[in-house]
Formats: structure tokens, C-alpha cells, sequence
């Protein structure tokens, strides 16, 4: 191990990092202290410094990978669909990993804040800030691919070496993608102010999540276009079209990575400026007088104007949001959008079945982001919050999702009762509504701690599209119970909108006391009483 450090900090590596206009000694420098500081603890938002989340992630899809091995095995795949099909599947992994971690160290600077006044290029600070992505690389590259390689030589007509094929182009595929993802935040701080930087790499992060979702609808359009009509019908003119674009994409992608050395230094400042616009300005608001009454007087009035309020303005809360919660929106969209004009209880599938599981979802997703955010030091300040009032915030903590919820089945009903009928209209939406609470008060179980005070853990981040994907398996056996066993009877439906509504409450004020607990540890733990008494205990 101490000779390959060695042999990294060599005189070899030195003028190769020298070759990119990088500063070796400051490059290793700023490794070091980013290092140092990922082992304190003060850097912990980042995947590639994080060991811990990093192993875990890597187990995650490791055992993704290999059901995903064990089911091309059964269905009898040729080795060429089985590679392709790998390849992209870590290509779009890669794309929604890197795409999000790039921004979190681009985008959002502020070790460059302290640093932009010390003698460092850009190319130097770039590179040492991106050199976690290939950690990144290295790691998540065996996991996604190692079975699904040796798993090969079991496929019909694989050759002797299609391990060393599958892994040499998995780790191709990766290193290309996050040579792309570099390239595009190259190309989004040449040509976007840099007030701007920060919220447009935060939709960047979800764009991966958003074209799987809507990849059906894209390649429709593609065929529609009819390329192979455009394409040149000499094989040899064909072949250097291919050339010519592919050599096009290296220079665009060139000349993107070197437009983040550049002058980032110099636009770190204005990134800082630039943010949400939540609002500044003092309002009352009338569902906050609602909250109060309905949740536990005024502490439950402050914990959801801070929860509402710091969700649109944190910065880690929101990266996190759109590039793994929002694009659920979509699919309840997509679900609300082509469900609503077919009645569930005419006996046909309605994909209206999918809202109350992706609104639940939601919520989930939602909650397990809530306790990390940007300004985690300050969470001292709750140290000065009567211990009392925690119950009253802890429940205006589950109010911002009580109040999700309503309005998003608020606005579904006029649409349905005009479609199906009050009666339906109604039943179904009392259905979804006591589901969707169901997953509420599991998710308010989940927060664990006082919003926004923990630091970011990439880990979640990192294993979301696993989770993700084993949820639908869950909920596809959900609608189908719905489709073919409850929605035949409307009595069914009532009877189990009974339960659902009383599984609801329990769920919910259950959950309410479980976060008032662990607020109330947080607070005892690092204000030392907790030490304290079990000193007094042991002694």
C-alpha cells in the first residue's frame, strides 16, 4: 500500500499531473487536507470520502447486479444483449451518480471560499476536488459488474475471455462518464453566470431519474425522426460520419474539462451568492394557524415554518431532493395524468392505482432527507428550546406531509368527480388518502433527529436507485391486490379504507412520539446530559 502511494507521488505522476497544468505539491496538498478533514468529520457530503458509504453502496449493488445476473441467466440472454444490457445499465448508474456528486463539488464551494485567496490554479483545485469520482469509479465498477462478468462464461457462445471484455468495458463506459459529467459543468460555468450555477446543477442531478422515466416516449420520437433515412448508404461514408462525431465528442469534451480550470477560483464567490429565492420577507400564513390548532399550538407553528421554509432553501436538502425524490413526481404525474379518465371500479387497470404508493414514496424519500442539511453546526441553537415544547415540534414536523397530502388529493378531486361520478370519486379518494397517510406516519418514524441538523450522509444518496427499485416490486403486488381483489367491490373498498384510516392514525401519532424521543435524545446527547448519567449510573 505505502509503495503505491509512493509510487503516485513519484516523479512519473508528477509530470503527468504537471502535463494537465496541474501543480503537483499543491494537488497533493489539497488531498491531504481533504482527507484530513473527511476523517473529522468535515467533509462527510462527498462519496468518494466516505469509506463507510462507499462500502455500502458498493454491497447495494452488488447484490442489485447479481439478481439482475440470475435473471439474464434464467431467460437464456446471448453474450452480446447481456453486455449491451450491462453496459447501460452502468452507464445510467454512473450518469446519476457522478452528475450529482460533481455538482456537490463544483457547485457548491465552500472550501473554495476559504482556499480562493491562497495560490492555487484552477486546474490544481478542480482536480483535487474531482479525484473522489474516480474512487468512485473504482469501487462501484467491480460491484456492478464483477458477477455479471464471470457470471458470462456461462452464457451460450461466450468466449474463454469475456470476464476481461465485461470488466475492461464497464470501467471504459464509467471513466467516459465522468469524463462527461466534468465536461458538462465545464460547459454550464462558460457559458451560465455563476449566480446561477448552484440551482442549475441541482436540476442537472435529476435529469438521469427524469429520461428513464420518459425513455418509452423519447424513443418513440427518435423513431419518428426515421436516422437511418439521414444516415449515408455507402458503408465506407457511414463509417467516417462515425468518426467524424466521435471525434467531435472528445473535443467538446475536452474543452469542457479544461473550462473548469479556467477562472472557478475566480466565480467561487458569485456561486456562493447565488441560491433559492425562498422569500425573505415576514408573512403570516393562514395554514400555519391551522397547524397550530391542529398540531400543538405555536411549537408546532415554528417546526413547520422552519421545515417548509428550509426545504426550498437548503442547498443539500434540495440537490438531494430533485435527483432522487422529484422524479417520483413525475411518475405520479405521468399516473394522475393517464389514470384520472379511466374508472377503477369499471373493471379495467387504471394507473390512477400507482398514486397513493407514489405519494407515499414520496414522503419516505422525503423524510429520510430531512435531518441532513448544509448548516448542521447550528443546531446548537435548539439547545436554548424548552425541552417541553419538542412534542408540539415534532408533530409540526409531520405537518408539512399532512399538508402535502391534502392538497395533492384536493386537487385530483374535482377532475374525478366530474369523470367517474362523486360517489367513486370519493371512495377512491378516501382510499388513496388513508394509504398515502399510512406511509406518512412510517416516514415521520424515520426523520430520527431534528431537521437539518446531521451531517449530509451520501450513503442514502447512493443507494437510493436499489431501494428504489426493489419498492416497485412491492408496489406492483400492492396495485395488482388493488386491481384484481379490492377495487371489484366497492364494499371492499370501504371496508379497507376503514382500516387503512385507523392504521393512519395509530401510524401517525405513533410515529410523532417516536421523533419527540429522538429529538429529545439529540438534544441530551450533545449537551452532554446523557454522558453524565450513565457516568452517575456506572459509578
Amino acid at each position: 500500500m505505502n509503495a503505491v502511494a509512493a509510487a503516485l507521488r513519484g516523479p512519473a505522476a508528477s509530470r503527468l499531473l504537471a502535463g494537465f497544468g496541474v501543480d503537483p505539491k499543491r494537488y497533493w496538498l489539497l488531498m491531504d487536507l481533504f482527507h484530513t478533514m473527511s476523517e473529522r468529520g468535515e467533509m462527510m457530503d462527498q462519496l468518494g470520502r466516505n469509506g463507510v458509504a462507499l462500502n455500502t453502496a458498493a454491497a447495494m449493488y452488488a447484490l442489485l447486479s447479481a439478481l439482475i445476473t440470475a435473471f439474464a441467466l434464467l431467460a437464456k440472454a446471448r453474450p452480446v444483449p447481456y453486455l449491451a444490457g450491462f453496459l447501460f445499465f452502468t452507464a445510467f448508474l454512473f450518469l446519476a451518480v457522478l452528475l450529482s456528486e460533481a455538482g456537490n463539488s463544483l457547485v457548491n464551494p465552500v472550501e473554495g471560499m476559504v482556499l480562493a485567496h491562497q495560490p492555487i490554479t484552477g486546474a490544481t483545485y478542480t482536480a483535487a476536488k474531482l479525484s473522489h469520482l474516480l474512487r468512485i469509479v473504482l469501487w462501484l465498477t467491480p460491484a456492478l459488474d464483477g458477477v455479471p462478468a464471470f457470471a458470462g462464461l456461462l452464457l451460450k457462445g461466450a468466449p474463454w475471455y469475456y470476464p476481461a471484455l465485461h470488466l475492461g468495458a464497464a470501467f471504459a463506459t464509467a471513466l467516459l462518464i465522468t469524463f462527461v459529467c466534468c465536461s458538462a459543468f465545464g460547459w454550464l460555468m462558460r457559458f451560465l453566470p455563476a449566480k446561477r450555477l448552484k440551482a442549475v446543477g441541482q436540476f442537472a442531478g435529476m435529469l438521469p431519474f427524469a429520461g428513464s422515466m420518459w425513455m418509452g416516449q423519447m424513443f418513440k420520437g427518435f423513431q419518428r425522426l426515421r436516422p437511418e433515412q439521414w444516415l449515408p448508404a455507402n458503408p465506407a461514408a457511414r463509417l467516417g460520419l462515425g468518426a467524424a462525431v466521435a471525434v467531435a465528442a472528445i473535443a467538446v469534451v475536452a474543452q469542457g474539462i479544461r473550462s473548469l480550470s479556467a477562472d472557478y477560483l475566480i466565480r467561487v464567490s458569485a456561486m456562493m451568492k447565488g441560491g433559492s429565492r425562498a422569500g425573505a420577507t415576514v408573512r403570516r400564513s393562514g395554514a400555519g394557524a391551522v397547524v397550530a390548532r391542529l398540531f400543538g399550538g405555536q411549537p408546532a407553528r415554528a417546526a413547520f415554518a422552519y421545515v417548509g421554509r428550509l426545504m426550498l432553501r437548503d442547498w443539500q436538502f434540495r440537490r438531494q431532493f430533485l435527483s432522487t425524490a422529484a422524479p417520483i413526481l413525475f411518475g405520479i404525474g405521468s399516473a394522475l395524468a393517464t389514470g384520472w379518465k379511466l374508472d377503477p371500479f369499471a373493471g379495467s387497470f387504471s394507473p390512477i392505482h400507482f398514486a397513493p404508493h407514489g405519494l407515499g414514496m414520496l414522503m419516505i424519500f422525503v423524510a429520510a432527507l430531512l435531518p441532513f442539511g448544509s448548516d448542521h453546526k447550528a443546531a446548537w441553537l435548539f439547545q436554548l428550546v424548552p425541552v417541553p415544547v419538542i412534542s408540539g415540534f415534532a408533530a409540526g414536523t409531520y405537518a408539512p406531509m399532512a399538508q402535502f397530502l391534502v392538497i395533492a388529493h384536493a386537487v385530483e378531486a374535482p377532475f374525478l368527480v366530474w369523470r367517474w361520478g362523486a360517489a367513486h370519486a370519493a371512495l377512491l379518494l378516501a382510499f388513496s388518502g388513508a394509504a398515502s397517510f399510512v406511509y406518512a406516519g412510517l416516514a415521520v418514524r424515520m426523520i430520527e433527529a431534528i431537521p437539518f441538523t446531521r451531517i449530509p450522509n451520501p450513503q442514502r444518496a447512493a443507494i437510493t436507485l436499489p431501494i428504489l427499485l426493489l419498492a416497485v416490486f412491492g408496489i406492483a403486488i400492492a396495485v395488482a391486490l388493488q386491481h384484481f381483489v379490492l377495487f371489484r367491490s366497492p364494499a371492499a373498498v370501504a371496508a379497507a379504507t376503514v382500516a387503512l384510516a385507523v392504521a393512519a392514525w395509530y401510524a401517525g401519532r405513533s410515529g410523532i412520539r417516536a421523533l419527540a424521543v429522538s429529538m429529545r435524545y439529540q438534544l441530551a446527547e450533545s449537551s452532554g446530559e446523557s454522558g453524565s448519567l450513565y457516568r452517575e449510573v456506572d459509578a
